[in-house]
């Protein structure tokens, strides 16, 4: 017989979108009355996440802005994409613990190999909230970003690039970048 010393568990049960908030930085979503827990992303993404948002709100028009890590509700369930454009009114109201899909229009996973539940179900999800574009940013070997468009209830790839090559979109406002510019070393200002 091996002797373990006591130890106290406490289990989170999240029955609605509040109780699945994040308190202990770790990221909880709330799947068809599922709890999914996982750990806050690695820093690689974290990197390839802020560099994007700098990206991304230099195009984008004022009314709209980036959160990184931010709660959005889809009917009952709560996600949480890597990166997001939303209604920048919606993303700074004070009391917001979550944007709902409409306030949002473009969503961004950045997938790990083995991300099963990025990959497969969290598009499905988006898709049916009404977000019109979701991007994959690809990390299995060299960055790759494919940019999806909601068209009739499900995305469809409109535009991908690589690491060394340029993407550039036109929707939902022009805006263009090499996908090696999320990860190595950063440019300097001068």
């Amino acid at each position: 017989m091996i002797e373990m010393p006591a130890m106290s568990l406490k289990f989170h049960s999240a029955r609605t979108i509040d109780d699945a908030a994040a308190k202990n930085g770790m990221r909880y979503e709330l799947v068809e009355g599922r709890l999914v827990v996982s750990a806050v992303p690695p820093p690689p993404h974290q990197v390839a996440g802020a560099r994007l948002t700098r990206i991304l709100d230099a195009a984008a028009p004022g009314e709209l802005e980036t959160g990184l890590g931010t709660n959005l509700r889809i009917g009952a369930d709560m996600l949480i994409p890597d990166v997001m454009l939303a209604n920048s009114e919606a993303l700074r109201a004070p009391a917001a613990r979550y944007l709902d899909s409409e306030d949002v229009l473009l969503v961004v996973e950045m997938i790990s190999p083995g991300a099963t539940f990025e990959r497969a179900w969290k598009p499905r999800w988006y898709a049916q909230g009404g977000i019109r574009f979701y991007l994959e940013i690809e990390f299995a070997t060299a960055p790759g970003v494919s940019v999806h468009e909601l068209r009739g209830g499900e995305y469809e790839r409109v535009a991908e690039a690589k690491a060394g090559e340029t993407l550039k979109l036109v929707e939902p406002f022009p805006v263009s970048f090499d996908p090696g510019e999320l990860v190595g070393p950063r440019r300097s200002a001068g």
